[in-house]
């Protein structure tokens, strides 16, 4: 699973938590509030009815109470009701006007709502004033609340989930890019080492061959000499497959990539002191660790190839948030073209280290020499490859 991906699953399953969470919360609070506005509200209905049923009934019994009810109307979370015990239906408050024809779902309902009982004033002949809890409109705007809030969360999850994408393809574009200028690289080197090696191999075979079996010197020193280049074209193409696709740097830690290197480039230069100091106590992740040892390559390169060094010292430090690569010498600086168009190696470690939010400086080192200095960030950049 692709590194982004990982992080949107990452990112999406913790606001979907976020949500959970707070969508539990709203209920246990609406569970509150229900219960809370149904007590208080049947304690009113009750307290007022206790005083008045008496009074209204035996100013004129059930006519009186019936128009003192009916212009009591509806009150609030409380169904009230006068009927004859076991009997027909005397009066039956009317329906809340608010919100009316809305109700909540009934599982909702039945979640929060309060199991409170009701309430019975026995009258005079039979009759009976029922006070029963009608939490409908109290569950409803409970109901509403959290459809609002799972609204709220919906776009929450858009739009956190979006910015998330964006800013981890910002953060992983440079990450991508190194990789696949990597996978370019491994190409290039298997396909010099397959095929034009194979190639090669057979232009020296039959080379050889020629000079052999024929019987004219000509012939012979020409086949002779076809056969010494195509063996200089094996060889300098065997010394470009490491620095395409070095496998130190695939199968060891830093350092080690790091000494194999200069050690072998010191056997291939024994005239010329090579020196490595490096001081890392952190790991770097894998696209900082191969940048640095193409920093080290293209500098001993660079510098045994072209500044007749005598010395050519290259040195690692790391440091909290930052590692610098150093790779000088006491050549004879910098050519007065160096910076022209053509210099693909430089220009190509560049664009690497810029990927990586790093910056590559080449400049003279004293009177006499080169420096090649690399800072790479070790934080706020993703270090495992997408």
């Amino acid at each position: 699973m692709k590194l982004r991906t990982r992080l949107h699953l990452v990112v999406t399953g913790l606001t979907i938590v976020w949500a959970v969470v707070l969508v539990a919360s709203e209920v246990q609070l609406t569970q509150a509030r229900i219960r809370e506005d149904i007590e208080a509200s049947n304690q009113v209905t009750i307290q007022l009815l206790g005083r008045l049923v008496g009074i209204y009934w035996r100013a004129g019994g059930t006519r009186s109470l019936v128009d003192f009810l009916t212009q009591l109307g509806h009150v609030r979370s409380s169904d009230i009701m006068l009927t004859y015990r076991g009997g027909p239906m005397i009066y039956h408050s009317p329906p809340a006007t608010y919100k009316a024809g809305h109700y909540a779902p009934a599982w909702f309902a039945h979640l929060v709502a309060p199991k409170v009982p009701r309430y019975v004033f026995p009258l005079p002949a039979g009759v009976e004033l029922i006070v029963r809890p009608a939490p409908s409109r109290s569950t409803l705007d409970g109901w509403d609340a959290i459809t609002r809030l799972f609204a709220i969360a919906g776009v929450m999850l858009v739009v956190v989930n979006g910015l998330a994408f964006w800013l981890v393809e910002r953060a992983v574009a440079p990450v991508v890019i190194e990789q696949r200028l990597e996978e370019e690289r491994r190409l290039i080197a298997h396909e010099l080492h397959d095929e034009f090696g194979q190639s090669v191999t057979a232009i020296r075979s039959l080379a050889q061959a020629i000079a052999g079996q024929s019987s004219q010197p000509p012939m012979q020193e020409a086949a002779r000499l076809i056969s010494a280049e195509a063996a200089r074209l094996y060889d300098a193409m065997h010394g470009l497959i490491p620095r395409l696709a070095p496998a130190a740097a695939d199968t060891l830690s830093l350092s080690e990539a790091l000494e194999g290197l200069v050690r072998d480039q010191q056997s291939r230069h024994p005239g010329i002191t090579l020196t490595l100091r490096h001081d890392l106590s952190c790991h770097p992740g894998p696209g900082i660790s191969l940048a640095a040892y193409r920093v080290v390559q293209e500098g001993l390169v660079n510098a045994l190839r072209h500044a007749q060094a005598s010395r050519i010292d290259v040195e690692l430090r790391a440091e909290r948030r930052s590692l610098t690569v150093m790779v000088t010498d006491d050549g004879i600086g910098l050519p007065e073209d160096w910076s022209r168009p053509g210099h693909y190696g430089l220009r190509g470690l560049s664009e690497r280290v810029g990927h990586l939010g790093g910056k590559l400086t080449l400049r003279r080192h004293g009177t006499r020499g080169t420096l090649l200095a690399a800072e790479l960030p070790l934080a706020g950049l993703p270090q495992v490859i997408a």
